[in-house]
């Protein structure tokens, strides 16, 4: 594709914030190590928010629930559950700091006394929380993870709750910049076989969020079909599909247990009688890195999808379309705004 074809489709360059994210860690890190917070004791973490911004919590639950001493849970809806107390790690996540269901919630959270740690580049989103960690400004949410996830860690170490994970973070900075035109690369090829096909992505349980991701960037980057699950439970159900001429993906890391690759090679074979495999192993020692490494592939794969499929990645016009039937009335700043 041309390079006037490429900039006619991508009108906001998108794909400058895909190449910028190894420098939005950083700005990340720099913000983590700003936040003032001290040791406190929780008997509980919940992790509130919507879409781009829901989806750090997630994230977070995927890197931590093996090291926390207390239960982390991510809520996506108006409602939060009944368990929230004075004791309650609140954690809301709205980038725009006007999330419709996020306020809401974060509202009854502050009713029942919730310590309410905030992340959002509103300014009025401050009044919600007892704290609030301040991002940067003009971002989409789903392409400000870096800004939403990273400080964050530093947020859950300061409050005594992780142990310090600035050295596996900086290990991704690291292969991120050593290897992003091969991410490029890959991403490119991998879209092409994926191009008007139906897509399936599959990921271990250990980084289950990344197919998650996967599924959300196409549908928003590439306003396309995808869907995703995870191993091994996909394999008491999902296995059972008879589907035809599809795309199916698997992310695995380079540990995989001995069970857990024989499910993925049975997985596999059942599924290649009819539809094409794609198969990728993270790279990267620590989890931290493992897990991005497949989530920065996937951002540019639904990238160069959206290329082909002749779709501007930056907007998402049907959500405005909702926002606007919903009668929502906040004034928002962002040209574009998400849910």
């Amino acid at each position: 594709m041309k390079k006037n074809e490429i900039k006619k489709i991508d009108s906001e360059r998108y794909l400058a914030l895909l190449e910028n994210f190894p420098e939005q860690i950083k700005q990340g890190i720099e913000i983590g190590k700003k936040i003032k917070l001290k040791k406190r004791k929780f008997e509980n973490i919940i992790v509130h928010g919507m879409g781009g911004s829901g989806i750090t919590g997630k994230i977070l639950e995927c890197l931590f629930e093996n090291e926390l001493k207390i239960p982390i849970q991510t809520n996506k809806d108006y409602n939060i559950p009944e368990f929230v107390s004075k004791n309650t790690l609140f954690i809301a996540v709205s980038y725009s700091g006007a999330t419709e269901e996020t306020l809401q919630g974060t509202r009854k959270a502050k009713e029942k006394k919730a310590f309410i740690l905030g992340i959002s580049s509103g300014k009025k989103f401050s009044d919600e929380c007892n704290y609030l960690i301040k991002i940067p400004e003009g971002y989409p949410p789903r392409a400000a993870s870096a800004f939403l996830v990273i400080p964050l860690i530093f947020a859950l170490e300061k409050l005594g709750l992780i142990k310090s994970k600035e050295k596996q973070i900086q290990e991704f900075i690291k292969l991120a910049e050593t290897e992003k035109k091969d991410i490029e690369n890959k991403a490119k090829d991998t879209a092409k076989k994926l191009f008007k096909k139906q897509i399936f992505v599959y990921s271990t349980q250990s980084i289950g969020i990344s197919s998650f991701r996967w599924m959300t960037q196409i549908n928003e980057n590439s306003k396309d079909f995808c869907h995703a699950n995870v191993l091994p439970e996909l394999n008491h159900n999902e296995i059972n599909m008879k589907y035809k001429k599809g795309v199916f993906v698997f992310l695995k890391t380079n540990n995989e247990s001995t069970q857990m690759k024989k499910r993925i090679s049975f997985t596999k074979k059942v599924f290649s009688k009819h539809n094409k495999i794609i198969e990728f192993t993270t790279k990267g020692q620590a989890l931290f890195c493992k897990l991005f490494y497949v989530i920065y592939l996937g951002d540019f794969v639904s990238y160069y999808l959206a290329l082909l499929n002749k779709v501007d990645p930056y907007p998402v016009p049907v959500i405005n379309e909702l926002k606007k039937e919903l009668k929502l009335k906040e004034n928002y700043k962002l040209r574009y705004e998400y849910i």
